[in-house]
C-alpha cells in the first residue's frame, strides 16, 4: 500500500497553498485536495508531478510503500501461483 509520508495539506499551507486559492488557479482540482485531506494516495502522477515541483522534494519524500497483509496475500496468490505455474512447463 501507498502511505504519505508527510501531511500534505500542512505543506502545501506553508507554501500558501489552500484549498481555496488551489481550486481558483486550476492548481489542484477539488477532488485531488479532498484525497490530500483524507490521505488517500489515489492520485494522478501529474498531480505527485505537481506536489514535487511545488514542494520541492522527490516522490520519495512525499510516499512510501508500507506491506499490509492484503499485500502480502495479494503476492502469495497471484503472482508465486503464476511463477509456480510457469516453472512446472
Amino acid at each position: 500500500m501507498i502511505v504519505y509520508k508527510i501531511d500534505v495539506i500542512q505543506e502545501l499551507k506553508k507554501i500558501g497553498i489552500t484549498s481555496t486559492n488551489a481550486k481558483e488557479s486550476k492548481v489542484f482540482g477539488q477532488s485531488t485536495f479532498k484525497k490530500f485531506k483524507e490521505k488517500d494516495t489515489n492520485i494522478s502522477i501529474e498531480n505527485l508531478n505537481k506536489l514535487c515541483c511545488l514542494l520541492e522534494m522527490q516522490p520519495r519524500d512525499i510516499i512510501k510503500y508500507k506491506e499490509t497483509d492484503e499485500d502480502t496475500e495479494m503476492f502469495e496468490k497471484n503472482v508465486l501461483k503464476r511463477l509456480d505455474n510457469h516453472d512446472k512447463r
